[in-house]
C-alpha cells in the first residue's frame, strides 16, 4: 500500500509538471496582437489641410504575420488656384495584409477599400486617393547597425478607383553621437498623383524631419518643407511651404 502510495504521489508529480510545461509552451506559441496609433496633421501656405488618424494592429514575432491597419482622413483645399472656393473631402480607409519582420528590417503588403466623402479623384493631397475604390499598399523599412544607425522607411498606396498613388520614403540618423538621444534628424521626400478622365494632379514635397522619442512608446515627428503642385487640373504649378506633425503610440 505504501508503495503504491508513493507511485500515485510521483504520478501525481509528473502530470502536474507536464500539464505545466505544455501550458507554457502553449502559451509560447499562441501570438501576442501589438496595438499602435498613429496621427498627422499637414497645413501649406496654399490654404490646403490634411488631418489624418489610424490604428495598426500586428502580431509581434520574427517572420510572417496578419496586420489590420485602419485610418480616416480629412482634407480641405481649394481646388483651383485661382478661385478662393473652398471644399473639404473625407474618407475611411481599412487595409488587411501580411507583414513580414526581420531583426533589422521588414516588408508588409496589404489590400483594402477606401469609401470618401465630396469625392474628387485629381484632388492634390488625398493621400488614399479622392474617390471610393479598392487600394493595394506597400511598406518596407530598415535599420542599420551601430551606435548612429540610419533608419530607412519606405510607404506606399494605390487607389484603383481615382488612379491615385502616394509614396513617401524617409531616412533618420541619431542625433548626435549618443545611442541614446532622443531625437532623430532627417529627410522626408513625398510623391503623389492622379485623376481620370484626363483631369490630373500631381505633387512632390521634400523637408527635413525632427523626430523625438518621449518614451520608448511614444514619439512624435516634425518637418517644415517645400511642395511644388501641378498636372492638367492647373494652368501652372503652384508652389508653397508646409509644415507637417505627427505622433506614434505603440503601449
Amino acid at each position: 500500500m505504501r508503495l503504491k502510495a508513493h507511485r500515485n504521489v510521483v504520478l501525481t508529480l509528473v502530470l502536474a509538471t507536464g500539464m505545466i510545461t505544455f501550458s507554457h509552451a502553449c502559451n509560447a506559441q499562441i501570438p501576442t496582437l501589438h496595438p499602435s496609433f498613429y496621427g498627422s496633421g499637414e497645413a501649406d501656405t496654399r490654404h490646403s489641410q490634411f488631418a489624418l488618424v489610424g490604428m495598426y494592429f500586428g502580431v509581434g514575432g520574427l517572420g510572417w504575420s496578419p496586420y489590420f491597419n485602419g485610418n480616416a482622413w480629412a482634407l480641405h483645399l481649394r481646388p483651383n488656384q485661382n478661385s478662393t472656393v473652398t471644399s473639404t473631402m473625407s474618407a475611411i480607409s481599412p487595409t488587411l495584409g501580411l507583414a513580414y519582420a526581420g531583426r533589422n528590417s521588414g516588408v508588409s503588403f496589404g489590400g483594402g477599400y477606401t469609401w470618401v466623402h465630396n469625392p474628387n479623384p485629381a484632388a492634390p493631397g488625398a493621400e488614399g486617393g479622392g474617390s471610393n475604390g479598392g487600394t493595394a499598399s506597400f511598406g518596407a523599412y530598415a535599420n542599420g547597425y551601430g551606435r548612429r544607425a540610419m533608419h530607412t522607411q519606405l510607404l506606399a498606396n494605390y487607389n484603383f478607383g481615382s488612379h491615385y498613388i502616394w509614396a513617401r520614403g524617409r531616412a533618420s540618423r541619431p542625433f548626435g553621437y549618443s545611442a541614446r538621444h532622443p531625437a532623430r534628424l532627417g529627410l522626408e521626400v513625398v510623391g503623389q498623383g492622379g485623376g481620370k478622365n484626363t483631369i490630373t494632379t500631381n505633387s512632390f514635397q521634400v523637408g527635413p524631419t525632427l523626430e523625438w522619442a518621449w518614451t520608448p512608446q511614444f514619439r512624435t515627428t516634425g518637418v517644415v518643407g517645400y511642395k511644388t503642385v501641378g498636372g492638367s487640373a492647373f494652368a501652372s504649378r503652384d508652389n508653397a511651404a508646409y509644415l507637417k506633425l505627427e505622433f506614434s503610440l505603440s503601449p
